[in-house]
């Protein structure tokens, strides 16, 4: 699928691959080579359904920088931006995201004011294991939970010296003459700020030299010096480790930033509600996404390209497009969003027409309120564009070759997607449409609507037998339905469910569940859709009488005949 965009003027052959949108190859070349150059162009594109994950950071894509102080910050890695200031900001301060371009997953950075995010070798870990003062080398293992001090506030040191204290092992110091004056450190403020400043000065040698001029660290516990240590560390020797953005990484990231907007969803619950709407690749769901995008990328990475996803949204346009560049889609799986506006939903029968094929086909002579004009202004346009008058005056003009050829390609990606994007009448098609195959394999709900109407009013778009999820931040909406669904019939194995998880820290000797926690991730309520016509229990109330009459009722106890007379019932298994 390559199209071919000739500006005859300049002789500037664009070849766009459709399977990503972006540019193959471009060059200024006769017509004469224009058949050889899309011959070889073809050669390097392969199936975009087979297309391996890569083990390192690709350019434009989105990390994770994870921080021992658990913060999580998103970082676009980019090998050139716009404007002067880099895309990365920690700290007050900004950090070119251009090295992270090629680095493996799983490599721990250290922040310099110097080398900026300054990748270190194999084996090093974001708080740093041990600390050379003095040629004596301190190993610690970080984690210590003992009490610590109020003194103000690194490359790794090499423990090249002769002596080594270990902080695991027992000592006999202990914190009872700690007095908390602010007189135990000898470095002021003015000097810890020249040396932050020096660029010569690694973080190791910043930390070496408060602990060597506080006058009370010889006399702390074994656990509040590796406390103590590992502050400062945290401090002024930052490091990060780089992240793959998954749906649970990034749902863990959101949660702990602000757990409000994605509706206190957290990675455990997020997993369940996919296992209960049982995705997998080839399936067809519908989902009300008010997560900022968590459940849809989430549907299109497990679905990897393979089956549909209608979104719905509210507004002019889709709001969660800027969250699923996080997912780091690729060109299948962001293609089997299908988006779809709240309104062609939740309407009055009256109120919308589902156009038909031969209506669709003839939607360039239509009028009224019933014309797609999304798709009447789609069927004017040919492939290749011809170029206007003034975009051709407005190419002459500019600078270099090089920004024609980027110029063109931009353009030709923008035509390319306005060709292939189906219409809002196209995708309600595909649901309730004349040539629909089938209807929904499955129905995800997780927004701040109420869930009664908002189910009830969905559920005509999903197959009989198959599965829907609501999530909700609170019990009594979910409830409400829940009895809504009973009362009516319209399902079974109704089921509504709390998350509940609780983190522990696990040390030596320290192992007990965190301080603070999250109190709830939300409630889930599943069940399977009844047939409207079928899934009904033939057998009425008087029928039903018959055989409890027979077969008695409770296990044990003697229900009365006809006659009056109590009988013993009849026990299952004798």
């Amino acid at each position: 699928h390559l199209y071919q965009t000739y500006f005859q003027q300049h002789k500037v052959i664009i070849i766009v691959d459709m399977a990503s949108t972006e540019v193959v190859s471009a060059t200024t070349s006769t017509s004469a080579e224009a058949a050889t150059l899309a011959t070889l162009a073809a050669k390097e594109i392969t199936d975009p359904y087979l297309k391996p994950q890569s083990d390192t950071v690709q350019d434009g894509e989105f990390v994770i920088l994870l921080f021992p102080d658990k913060r999580q910050i998103f970082a676009e890695c980019l090998s050139r931006w716009r404007g002067k200031n880099p895309p990365l900001k920690i700290n007050k301060r900004n950090y070119s995201t251009a090295n992270l371009v090629g680095l493996t997953y799983g490599t721990v950075l250290e922040l310099n004011t110097k080398t900026g995010l300054h990748p270190l070798p194999d084996g090093e870990d974001i708080i740093p294991a041990d600390l050379v003062i003095d040629d004596v080398l301190i190993v610690s293992n970080g984690n210590g939970d003992g009490d610590g001090d109020d003194d103000n506030d690194g490359d790794n040191g090499n423990g090249n010296g002769e002596a080594k204290l270990n902080l695991d092992e027992k000592c006999n110091n202990d914190n009872r003459n700690l007095v908390d004056d602010n007189k135990s450190q000898a470095i002021n403020h003015d000097d810890l700020h020249k040396m932050k400043s020096d660029p010569s000065l690694t973080g190791a040698e910043i930390v070496s030299t408060i602990i060597q001029n506080s006058s009370t660290f010889q006399s702390k516990t074994s656990f509040s010096k590796a406390k103590y240590i590992k502050k400062k560390q945290m401090k002024y020797q930052p490091r990060c480790r780089l992240v793959r953005c998954t749906p649970a990484t990034i749902c863990r990231a959101m949660f702990l930033r602000d757990e409000r907007r994605i509706m206190r969803l957290r990675d455990d619950s997020l997993g369940q509600i996919l296992s209960y709407a049982n995705l997998c690749a080839g399936a067809k769901t519908m989902v009300f996404d008010g997560c900022m995008g968590m459940i849809t990328g989430s549907c299109a990475q497990r679905m990897g390209g393979y089956g549909s996803i209608h979104s719905i949204y509210t507004g002019n346009a889709p709001s969660i497009l800027e969250s699923l560049a996080r997912f780091n889609l690729s060109f299948v799986e962001y293609s089997s969003i299908r988006w779809l506006h709240a309104g062609q939903i939740f309407h009055d029968d009256d109120d919308v027409h589902v156009h038909s094929k031969e209506e669709s086909a003839t939607a360039d002579v239509l009028v009224g309120e019933d014309l797609d004009l999304e798709l009447a202004e789609r069927k004017k346009v040919i492939w290749p564009c011809p170029l206007q008058e003034h975009t051709q005056n407005y190419l002459i003009n500019m600078e270099s070759e090089q920004k024609r050829i980027d110029f063109l390609a931009k353009r030709c990606g923008r035509f390319a997607r306005k060709l292939t994007r189906p219409t809002q009448d196209e995708v309600l098609n595909m649901l309730v449409g004349p040539e629909q195959d089938k209807k929904c394999d499955s129905i995800i709900v997780a927004c701040q609507y109420e869930p009664k109407t908002t189910l009830l009013q969905m559920l005509p778009y999903l197959e009989t037998s198959c599965p829907f999820v609501v999530f909700y931040e609170y019990m009594e909406p979910l409830v409400e339905l829940f009895h809504e669904l009973q009362q009516q019939k319209l399902a079974i194995n109704l089921r509504l469910s709390d998350t509940w998880m609780r983190e522990y820290q696990v040390l030596p000797n320290r192992t007990h569940p965190n301080m603070t926690m999250s109190q709830s991730g939300g409630f889930i309520l599943t069940g399977i859709k009844l047939c409207p016509i079928h899934g009904k229990n033939e057998l009425d109330e008087d029928v039903m009488k018959e055989i409890r009459a027979e077969f008695g009722g409770r296990r044990g106890k003697k229900r009365k005949d006809s006659s009056g007379k109590k009988r013993a019932v009849r026990k299952r298994g004798g």
